[in-house]
């Protein structure tokens, strides 16, 4: 047969109706409809393996264990040139005939969770419970049997498909391993990030990615002795003021833009006039100029509640210091762009709906700020609590349809032979 090619160059030009009707035909072809089944019949497998590397820690900046684990489960299923690059991340290579765009599908390896946190899972009510099991761990899960369905079957793929197990997704990790990853390689043409379902039942598509900076502010003082030296003003007293300016902000509820004192520290002693007071800020939107303007009212805040506490002890002696601790850029796909729509149609041409999820922020905001086409799926079933170690859940209810989802889009971003181009449609 004629060796032909679809790939996102063709498919860019289509409209929505003619991707799901190459998608049906990618979906016809036998080794396709083996690749699904066979994630359906080891779905069993697959939420053992959720629950084996969620049971390995993995605090952001400290992922090595779960990733050398990960590293071994592609060396497992076959995949090539398995390895860890400089910032932690695992990568692995479906290979394909290299007449295709190279694809991304990626996973974090790290969760919000200390080490010594208790992972051990506990059921209920046909819930599993366990500190990071939606997040991240059945995603990596999930990232796992997509490539075992690939190699299993042998589909022949126009462009590689690079799996990457990445690090430092949460938190402070500041998208440490996309960076890292987008920074090495400039053969990347698409990315998919799996991530829990957040918010919406049924395997959603994430396109619009919410933006944030994040601030360490440090108000220092001259300390004293809280009798002796009463009068002074303290660091403390004037992160009440600041966080008090903060607070009295208003922001739009659309576009939506937030923001949070998350963690204040300070003061040495219940008798002591603090000398020093820390606290992290986090600001959010998916509206890049909106998030700037939140920002710099913030910053202004701060600088206001210094004043504040001056001209309240009558003193030059407070001041502060702000520290941009974290940068994670808004992006956004069209809701009718290529990598939206190929998803979509893959839950099309399978019975499902097509969903269309909320802004969130995950890895995905790197490649979308890049211009490089991204969306985030769901690796699989129903969860709820992120972040929350007592509440934290996952539900295997339909969990093989997400994995299913996300491996045809994937053959669609990234070819399939035998497979023909829709010009004339």
């Amino acid at each position: 047969m004629k060796h032909l090619l679809l790939s996102l160059a063709i498919a860019a030009a289509l409209p929505a109706h003619a991707q799901e009707q190459n998608m049906a035909r990618i979906l016809a072809q036998p080794t396709v409809k083996q690749a699904l089944a066979y994630i359906e019949k080891n779905e069993a497998t697959t939420h053992a393996n959720t629950l084996a590397i969620n049971a390995i820690p993995a605090p952001t900046f400290a992922e090595a264990a779960r990733a050398r684990d990960m590293a071994a489960r592609f060396k497992a299923a076959g995949l090539a040139d398995v390895h860890t690059d400089d910032a932690g991340n695992v990568l692995a290579t479906y290979r394909g005939s290299g007449k295709g765009p190279t694809i991304v599908l990626a996973a974090h390896l790290d969760t919000v969770y200390p080490a010594g946190t208790d992972l051990t899972p506990h059921e209920k009510d046909g819930r599993i419970y366990a500190p990071g099991i939606a997040d991240n761990g059945r995603s990596l899960a999930a990232l796992l049997v997509i490539a075992q369905a690939l190699q299993e079957t042998k589909i022949h793929t126009e462009g590689d498909v690079l799996f990457v197990a990445n690090v430092g997704e949460e938190g402070l990790g500041d998208l440490k391993g996309v960076k890292h990853l987008f920074s090495q390689r400039k053969d990347i043409k698409a990315f998919i990030g799996l991530e829990p379902a957040l918010g919406v039942d049924g395997d959603p598509v994430t396109y619009i990615g919410t933006g944030s900076r994040r601030f360490k502010v440090t108000i220092h003082g001259p300390g004293g002795h809280s009798y002796e030296g009463f009068g002074l003003p303290s660091a403390i007293h004037a992160a009440g003021r600041v966080i008090a300016r903060i607070d009295d902000i208003r922001v739009p509820t659309q576009p939506k833009v937030t923001f949070n004192v998350g963690v204040v520290q300070g003061g040495q002693s219940v008798n002591s006039i603090s000398a020093d007071a820390t606290m992290l800020i986090d600001i959010r939107s998916a509206d890049a100029p909106l998030l700037a303007k939140v920002e710099q009212q913030i910053k202004d805040a701060i600088q206001q509640g210094v004043a504040d506490t001056n001209q309240r002890w009558n003193s030059k002696g407070i001041t502060a210091d702000v520290v941009l601790i974290g940068d994670r850029p808004a992006g956004q796909m069209k809701a009718d762009a290529v990598i939206v729509n190929t998803a979509l149609a893959a839950a099309k041409v399978q019975g499902r709906p097509a969903l269309l999820d909320s802004p969130h922020s995950t890895d995905a905001n790197l490649p979308m700020s890049l211009g490089i086409p991204a969306i985030t799926m769901s690796g699989g079933g129903t969860s709820g609590g992120y972040h929350s170690e007592k509440l934290e859940w996952w539900s295997g209810h339909n969990a093989h349809t997400g994995p299913q989802n996300v491996l045809l889009t994937i053959l669609g971003l990234a070819g399939v032979r035998d497979v023909a181009p829709p010009l004339a449609q």
